[in-house]
């Protein structure tokens, strides 16, 4: 009797750092495609679920702040959308051209996130994505360099075993 056993495939990690930049164009409506594709190259990656689910949110709410507010709703913008793995290391870099952050801004996403145990009943439903946004990743850097805002999400993430 033999018995083989199965080569699991080489997974996209096995090679090093992996990439792929996306463009989607500013419309609310294609939010949801830059998040179909996010959520499938992180899966392709043997990304927990529950880290796929962070990551698609966190990116979700930066392109949806950056549309709605950056670019006041103009749908003929463009954002860039880049997924870098490195091992259980998850970087993801959005730029934009729309205005630099207003410092209000940068503070909720730079500073010291609110814990939801804080709110109350006047904590409106709007206006806090990018503090969700903080306690989603693990690290945020924001800067504003020729003419686009730079932002970079940074989170550890659990690979699936074979």
């Amino acid at each position: 009797m033999s018995a083989s056993v199965a080569q699991r495939e080489p997974s996209l990690l096995d090679r090093g750092i992996f990439s792929i930049t996306f463009w989607i164009e500013s419309r609310l409506e294609y939010v949801r495609l830059i998040r179909a594709a996010l959520s499938g190259v992180l899966s392709h990656l043997q990304v927990e679920e529950s880290d796929i689910h962070s990551l698609a949110l966190a990116v979700s709410e930066i392109v949806n702040n950056s549309f709605e507010h950056g670019y006041n709703g103009a749908e003929d913008k463009s954002m860039e959308v880049r997924v870098r793995a490195s091992g259980e290391e998850i970087q993801i870099d959005l730029r934009d051209e729309a205005p630099q952050f207003p410092e209000d801004q940068r503070y909720r996403l730079l500073g010291k996130p609110l814990s939801f145990e804080e709110t109350n009943e006047e904590w409106t439903m709007r206006g806090h994505g990018l503090q969700i946004v903080r306690q989603l990743v693990d690290s945020v850097e924001l800067e504003y360099k020729e003419g686009q805002n730079c932002i970079t999400l940074r989170k550890h993430v659990v690979l699936l075993e074979d």
